[in-house]
């Protein structure tokens, strides 16, 4: 799986590559981490140099003490980044709006129908991606003027599930 992770501001692209791999920013690196109690100790092990961490978990990032010193982190899967990279291209919407999938999946409902007044945020599409159902709501208020596709297909990164004039 792959992260995009920002730490005091620095932004790294970390792959986990199996239990005892990481890469990180291309470069793979041997790893061993251990959480030593749900108080949010940790033993790490990076390419041979052991370090003791310290994780507290808040709303929207971490709070990682690492040798002495307290860094900011924030962590994205690559999915999630795309879903709110999607969401904030969206948010100036004017015209026709077309909803597209930001991956592949199957599409589990459509709540709208082809002349139907929406409202900004309603749910108009929910695709089902790895095992996780995503809604995906309307950019702004408006009508809709075409629905693409039905509950039960399967459909492709891109493809336009419904538009919004």
């Amino acid at each position: 799986m792959k992260y995009i992770t920002t730490v005091d501001g620095t932004q790294y692209t970390i792959d986990i590559n199996d239990d005892q791999h990481i890469t990180i920013n291309g470069k793979t690196y041997a790893i061993d981490f251990t959480s030593l109690s749900q108080t949010g100790l940790a033993s790490l092990i990076l390419d041979g140099q052991s370090f003791d961490v310290d994780i507290a978990e808040h709303e929207e990032n971490y709070a990682v003490m690492l040798k002495g010193v307290l860094h900011d982190v924030q962590v994205e899967d690559e999915r999630t980044r795309r879903l709110a990279g999607m969401k904030r291209s969206m948010a100036e919407a004017v015209g026709e709006v077309l909803i597209k999938a930001p991956m592949p999946g199957v599409i589990v409902d459509v709540p709208v129908e082809v002349g139907q007044s929406v409202a900004k945020n309603q749910v108009v599409a929910i695709l089902e991606s790895m095992k996780m159902q995503n809604e995906f709501k309307s950019p702004k208020d408006g009508v809709v003027k075409s629905v693409r596709v039905k509950p039960g297909d399967k459909i492709d990164q891109n493809t336009v599930m419904v538009s919004v004039m």
